[in-house]
């Protein structure tokens, strides 16, 4: 996409150094409160307009779905993404948020866990498709088999990393509303692991496998797939398998996942404003709308029902309105994405994969 060093530290590798300095410092409270408020900070210029721009690129893509360009299974998933998911959502989170008032919060700790459980799903995902993605860019493709392998690993390690989690690190509590809290039997834990650990080391000899191949044919590692590889693993075993050890690791890693995006996002774009002749202030315009919409969905909009109804600021108290609004935003965007880089999708075709060099 950009260059081979700069492929690899994007896409996860420097998130290795990032990880190693924090196991190094040994952050007690103080220092992970600092640290919170750092990545907080930074969420709002990353974290937040990459999920901006996912709904910019999925619904800038309505007239191409009305319009019968895209294939018919594809147009069909995009309306369940785009109309039917949200709404049901949506109305999930209402009917959780206004039991939740009267002592009934059951439906919204379900959903706050749902969310939890997808957030692995997702970034397994996302590790698979960065690995599918660098292979197709470098026309080295990764045999059937291979494919299989790494796709039937990924979801394997995303359940191992759910149950070493017991039940949900990440979705215990969001804004003073909390998930469910249960325990995971150890049968279960032992059996996930094991299947963790035996598609990982057949997934390690497809991959072995190929890479023989390529230095048979005197391929520099430049012109393998590498930095998705890279990403694919750091994303399996470094964040999700690291994520539930260290408190500080859950502050910074979803700062990298979503640096991962903005990588293909940039590149995506860049390529659409060369291919359609944007102007510069169009593709200023596409970036600061992101960052304003970022901010809207995640902080002003819920804050703004939120002081209303308790006149407390975030952190005060329990936050019903930004809770349901980051629940929100995540599970939808991971639904959304799921359409969005699928393949058939002919703008991602054009744009990334088949672009011209700029």
């Amino acid at each position: 996409m950009f260059s081979p060093w700069a492929d690899v530290m994007l896409l996860g590798g420097g998130s290795l150094f990032a990880l190693l300095v924090l196991q190094m410092m040994h952050l007690e409270k103080e220092g992970l409160a600092t640290l919170g408020v750092i990545m907080l900070g930074l969420a709002n210029l990353v974290n937040h307009p990459h999920f901006a721009f996912s709904y910019q690129m999925f619904y800038g893509s309505w007239s191409d779905v009305k319009e019968g360009r895209w294939p018919p299974d594809l147009r069909r998933r995009w309306m369940i993404a785009g109309v039917i998911a949200p709404v049901a959502l949506a109305a999930c989170l209402v009917t959780g948020a206004l039991l939740s008032v009267h002592g009934q919060s059951l439906l919204l700790a379900l959903s706050l866990t749902a969310m939890g459980l997808l957030v692995g799903w997702h970034y397994v995902k996302q590790g698979f498709g960065m690995a599918m993605m660098d292979a197709a860019l470098k026309k080295r493709y990764w045999p059937a088999e291979t494919r299989k392998a790494l796709l039937i690993n990924a979801y394997a390690c995303w359940g191992a990393a759910w149950t070493l989690g017991s039940g949900g690190t990440l979705a215990r509590q969001l804004w003073g509303v909390f998930g469910v809290n249960y325990a995971m039997p150890p049968a279960l834990t032992i059996l996930a692991c094991g299947v963790a650990s035996l598609t990982t080391i057949w997934c390690g000899l497809a991959v072995f496998r190929c890479v023989g191949q390529w230095r048979a044919q005197q391929l520099t590692w430049k012109q393998w797939p590498a930095a998705g590889l890279l990403a694919y693993f750091i994303t399996l075993y470094v964040w999700l398998g690291l994520v539930w050890t260290e408190p500080a690791f859950l502050l910074v890693i979803p700062f990298f996942h979503s640096l991962q995006y903005l990588t293909v996002v940039s590149k995506y774009t860049s390529n659409q404003a060369r291919a359609r002749q944007w102007s510069g202030a169009r593709l200023a315009g596409f970036v600061v709308t992101g960052a304003v919409l970022g901010g809207l969905g995640f902080w002003i909009l819920p804050w703004v029902v939120d002081y209303a109804r308790t006149g407390q600021m975030p952190g005060q108290g329990v936050a019903l309105s930004l809770a349901c609004a980051w629940i929100f935003i995540n599970v939808h965007h991971y639904l959304i994405d799921n359409v969005l880089w699928r393949q058939g999708n002919p703008k991602v075709k054009e744009f990334l994969f088949d672009a011209q060099p700029g």
